[in-house]
């Protein structure tokens, strides 16, 4: 007969869950031998698409196929996280900072269900990642030891197994003629021929709040079917300023919509240094900022059919995000750009390993606390003494 029944059902959760986390947390510090991580899932693909659907709009995407002792790695991650997923049409949520976010009314909203592994999160990277912390590194690194780039492809794997995304690792070659910047491009887009939803990220540009799914933002952002692209503002500075003055948008995070509409923008947008339709673009190809520049000083301004996002449509189909939401750090506060949705730790970039931290730790604490002394086993857990008064060896009732 089963004993779980005698407990309550934060208890029994951390049952569950507890094994596993001391089984992630064996495997990141090397705990586990050579053998067994050569059974464990590879998070890389090729650059052909797996999908022969040639129509991007594909309402069934499969699921990522892995192998491997933590098959259910994504199922328990879903229960640990579950008490503190934020519906996607919930009307507010509240950043880390305590600012409140609304959603625009319920008839405006956009998504009202998970769109699931129709999301891609995507990290593309031309950097082997196989030295001591690295997370191609022959053996596990200790935590000390994780470097602050693991740390961040880790916590999009997290987001991505939170709300039941696909999430993708591209080992990118790199362009003989230009930086390895470019590269994010040219695989968004070849990402976008097999998913919905691609949203690129630097290692360094992170979810805060992963228990706030990508949909919630989608709606807040009002990033409906016609916006092909959205990127967040880059900080008030005459560094971050385009050709024409304007300020950049910041590429290290990207949420890209699939169209044709899109394809045909990202190709030119690839091609841009090649001058074919972008006089001038060539000067970023190994001078800052590369790709960014590149879209910021010329395709956004003349992309598609010669739209502009200076008018409509044009500026319906690159939404530009404010840059104290979807960019920044707290520490870049002073700067309007503090990171309250999505941070970009531009500004420090070792801190990744503090946000993905307190990424798993703002999970496990409620559950934790819960359980132990605010219901679930603190009837067992807690002893209640303060009736009684102490003498010497002896715990004796209080006097009436």
């Amino acid at each position: 007969m089963s004993i779980l029944p005698t407990f309550s059902q934060p208890a029994r959760r951390l049952l569950v869950l507890l094994p596993v986390v001391f089984v992630t947390l064996a495997l990141l510090t090397g705990l586990f031998n050579e053998s067994v991580r050569s059974n464990l899932p590879k998070v890389v693909i090729t650059t052909s698409p797996s999908s022969t659907n040639d129509a991007p709009f594909h309402g069934d995407c499969a699921a990522n196929q892995t192998s491997g002792p933590l098959d259910n790695l994504s199922s328990i991650i879903q229960a640990l996280y579950a008490p503190l997923v934020v519906p996607i049409t919930n009307p507010t949520f509240t950043a880390r900072d305590g600012t409140v976010k609304r959603l625009p009314p319920a008839s405006e909203l956009i998504h009202h269900k998970s769109l699931g592994k129709r999301i891609c999160i995507l990290d593309v990277d031309t950097r082997p990642h196989t030295d001591a912390g690295g997370v191609f590194a022959s053996s596990f690194p200790t935590w000390d030891a994780l470097r602050p780039g693991s740390a961040g492809f880790l916590s999009h794997y997290l987001y991505a197994l939170i709300h039941g995304y696909t999430y993708k690792f591209v080992q990118a070659p790199t362009y003989k003629d230009r930086a390895p910047h470019w590269t994010k491009v040219i695989f968004t887009q070849e990402l976008l021929k097999e998913y919905d939803i691609v949203v690129m990220l630097d290692y360094d540009a992170v979810f805060p709040s992963p228990e706030l799914p990508l949909e919630w933002m989608l709606n807040y952002w009002k990033i409906d079917d016609k916006v092909m692209v959205a990127m967040a503002e880059d900080p008030d500075a005459e560094i971050n300023r385009d050709l024409k003055g304007n300020l950049n948008v910041n590429t290290g995070f990207i949420i890209a919509q699939a169209s044709e509409n899109t394809q045909r923008m990202f190709k030119d947008w690839a091609e841009c240094p090649n001058e074919t339709r972008y006089k001038g673009c060539a000067r970023y190809k190994d001078v800052i900022f590369h790709e960014q520049a590149g879209f910021s000083s010329h395709v956004r301004y003349n992309f598609l059919d010669g739209l502009t996002i200076e008018e409509e449509p044009g500026k319906s189909m690159l939404r530009v995000l404010p840059c104290n939401e979807a960019n920044g750090i707290p520490e870049k506060k002073h700067m309007g750009c503090s990171g309250q949705l999505v941070r970009h730790y531009w500004g420090g970039k070792s801190l990744t390993k503090r946000e993905f931290k307190e990424n798993v730790m703002n999970a496990m604490l409620p559950l934790l606390l819960q359980s132990a002394f605010k219901g679930g086993d603190a009837t067992s857990a807690v002893v209640d003494y303060r009736n009684k008064t102490l003498v010497g060896d002896q715990i004796l009732d209080k006097p009436l």
